[in-house]
């Protein structure tokens, strides 16, 4: 019975190479092979950033039903520096996340970069006006009296104690490696300096 199709076929292997190797059939590699079409990685076209991001969003608003995300220049800036792997689908991810977890429609470089390292990405690449911005940053936190950080650090650990032991304080004074009563002592100053 004839028939007229048409194959569409989509593969990240590199199908010349298996065919080389004997593992692709080399007369199926020929038929599919009629019009090749190469989609750069997202790391190769980082211009394109804005335009996905705007019409990911606007995909996701009208899933949600919700206003599509804002994002800042500098949050821009930071999606167009990674290295994303995963190319749109990864991108998409992002968003998503980032959309779920802000409580503003508008997204900045902050709340990006933390979900860009909650998800996993060992090395997030900032823009160099970012880095310069987030070294500023840093350098300004250290240049407060020893007190305040000192103060500051303990607090995050006494919280990521009492955390990690369901809110215990003998098992967080242990785990802190003081006695009770400091603990009870340095909640007690921290309620009082908040």
């Amino acid at each position: 019975m004839p028939f007229d199709a048409r194959v569409i076929a989509a593969t990240s292997r590199d199908l010349p190479e298996l065919v080389r190797r004997g593992q692709f059939r080399e007369d199926l590699y020929y038929r599919l092979n009629v019009l090749p079409l190469r989609v750069p990685p997202l790391r190769e076209r980082r211009a394109d950033i804005p335009a996905l991001v705007e019409a990911l969003g606007e995909d996701m608003a009208l899933r949600s039903g919700e206003a599509p995300p804002e994002l800042t220049p500098d949050a821009l800036a930071l999606l167009a520096g990674q290295h994303w792997r995963g190319n749109i689908r990864e991108l998409r991810n992002v968003l998503e996340q980032v959309t779920m977890r802000s409580d503003s429609q508008r997204i900045d470089a902050v709340q990006l970069e933390r979900i860009l390292r909650e998800a996993g990405l060992e090395q997030i690449e900032l823009p160099a006006t970012l880095q310069n911005a987030h070294d500023a940053d840093e350098q300004a936190a250290l240049l407060r009296p020893l007190a305040q950080q000192v103060a500051e650090l303990e607090r995050k650990a006494i919280a990521a104690a009492l955390a990690s032991t369901g809110g215990n304080k003998l098992a967080t004074s242990r785990l802190l490696g003081i006695s009770r009563a400091t603990l009870y002592e340095r909640m007690t100053s921290q309620e009082r300096s908040a």
